[in-house]
Parts: C-alpha cells; sequence; structure tokens
C-alpha cells in the first residue's frame, strides 16, 4: 500500500471545498445537495492507513462550518465520526473492494445528518427531526454513489497492479 502525501491531500481537499460551497450548493437532488466533503472524508479514511481523513476532516469541516453554517465546529464533528466509522472498515476489508465504501457512506450519511440536527437543535436552531429524517433517502443513494466514484478516482494510489509498469506511488507517470 503506498502512502498518501500531505502536499496531495490538502489541495485535494481544498478542491473539494470550493466545489462544495460553489457548485454543490446550487446543484440539488430531491431537495438536496450532496455532501463531497463527507464522502472524501470516508473514501481517504477507508483507503489510507495515515490520519488524513481524520485531520483534514477536521480542518476542513471546520472551514466549511466558516463559510456555509450557522454554528461552527457542526461539519468538522460530524467528519470526525465519519472518521471513526471508515477508519475499521479500512483495516478490514480489502481496499479494491467497493462495497465496503457504500456500507460505510450508508453509514456516515444519517449519523452526519443526525450529528448536524442535533448540535444545531443543542445550539437553538430551529430545524425539525422532520427535515433531517425526511434527507436521509436522497443523501443516502446521492452519497454511496460519490463515494464509489471518489473510490475509484483514489485506490489506483492505493494498490499496485502487475501492469502498471510506470506506477511511482501515488502518480502514475
Amino acid at each position: 500500500m503506498s502512502a498518501m502525501r500531505w502536499y496531495i491531500a490538502a489541495p485535494v481537499f481544498f478542491a473539494a471545498l470550493i466545489i462544495q460551497t460553489t457548485l454543490l450548493s446550487r446543484f440539488e437532488l430531491w431537495g438536496h445537495s450532496p455532501n463531497l466533503m463527507l464522502c472524501l472524508v470516508c473514501v481517504f479514511s477507508f483507503l489510507y492507513r495515515e490520519w488524513y481523513g481524520l485531520v483534514m476532516g477536521a480542518v476542513f469541516g471546520a472551514l466549511l462550518d466558516v463559510t456555509t453554517s450557522w454554528y461552527f465546529g457542526v461539519e468538522a464533528l460530524s467528519f470526525v465520526a465519519a472518521f471513526l466509522i471508515a477508519r475499521p472498515f479500512g483495516r478490514v476489508f480489502n481496499h479494491e473492494w467497493f462495497l465496503p465504501e457504500i456500507f460505510v457512506a450508508a453509514i456516515a450519511t444519517p449519523v452526519n445528518v443526525f450529528i448536524v440536527w442535533g448540535m444545531y437543535r443543542l445550539a437553538g436552531g430551529i430545524v425539525h427531526l422532520h427535515f433531517a429524517v425526511e434527507s436521509i433517502p436522497g443523501l443516502l443513494i446521492m452519497h454511496c454513489v460519490l463515494a464509489v466514484l471518489l473510490h475509484f478516482m483514489f485506490v489506483r494510489t492505493v494498490i499496485r497492479h502487475g501492469i502498471d509498469r510506470k506506477f511511482y506511488g501515488e502518480i502514475l507517470m
């Protein structure tokens, strides 16, 4: 298994932050927009042994809170929870399989929704449980598809195959 580098992970998360706050905030399917950052935290936590999912999720989750949220730390906390969900799956399952990634995204999505809902309720926000529960099926489908697409993008940086003669770490030359 190759190692992801900080100078590659940070720009990937920064690009995801920009895409999340600009393009995906305008894109709605079933009344909700997908959370690219959550899927990226799940994929990085599943694929890589390093702590990039936790560190980048907390840092860029805090930046996402600063730019889009009413309260600070809500998304960062939910991304840390997503890391804690995905990390054991990455240690047990083969990294080439995408089915555990679907399962991780399927668990992390309602956890994210309920953490965000609970933190907003604790902070005094008026967010109804009905709205949170209603958003789960659409988000579940979007996050599972997005996690599989991200998995296929990054799995080649983890697994070296015999036919990849020009594989040098995480970048194919």
